[in-house]
């Protein structure tokens, strides 16, 4: 499955927001004490699996951007369990507007977002497991903190794939 650019990613958190995100690739890194969160796409008709793992401080991020909450809220209303739902529902948002971009091409519908991993099951757990394709990036949003946002896909037969 040809995995997303940085450029389109960050055209389409762009827009989506209304400020700059700058989506940069990296190579994988090492466990980090940041609160994650995890964006589970259903891939029809083939019923595969995309998932998006997150610092969930940059999914606050680009959810206050959207609706358009301050840095300092954003930390305070993450801090909560559960989390806002004024937050809550423009993180939901945003993942499922990224449904559009995680994957380059096909449809992607986006299933459900979890803070901890061990609520994803079927195609997602596998795909999460033992990913065919891993792309993972830095991304810097404007006016607020950045953090890492990482895509793990399966092998799609049929279609060349393009790093």
């Amino acid at each position: 499955m040809p995995q997303p650019t940085p450029f389109n990613l960050s055209k389409r958190f762009s827009q989506l927001i209304g400020r700059k995100v700058t989506f940069t690739q990296t190579t994988a890194a090492l466990a980090t004490k940041i609160k994650q969160a995890y964006a589970v796409y259903n891939v029809p008709p083939d019923e595969t699996a995309i998932v998006v793992q997150a610092d969930l401080p940059l999914l606050g991020s680009f959810a206050g951007a959207l609706v358009g909450l301050p840095d300092s809220v954003v930390k305070e209303r993450l801090g909560t369990t559960p989390i806002e739902e004024l937050l809550r529902d423009a993180i939901y948002e945003v993942l499922n507007v990224a449904s559009s971009a995680v994957a380059t091409e096909g449809r992607v519908v986006f299933t459900k977002m979890v803070t901890d991993p061990v609520y994803i099951d079927g195609a997602a757990s596998n795909v999460l497991r033992k990913p065919d394709h891993r792309s993972y990036f830095n991304v810097l949003v404007e006016g607020y903190p950045g953090g890492r946002f990482s895509i793990f896909a399966p092998f799609s037969p049929g279609k060349i794939v393009t790093f």
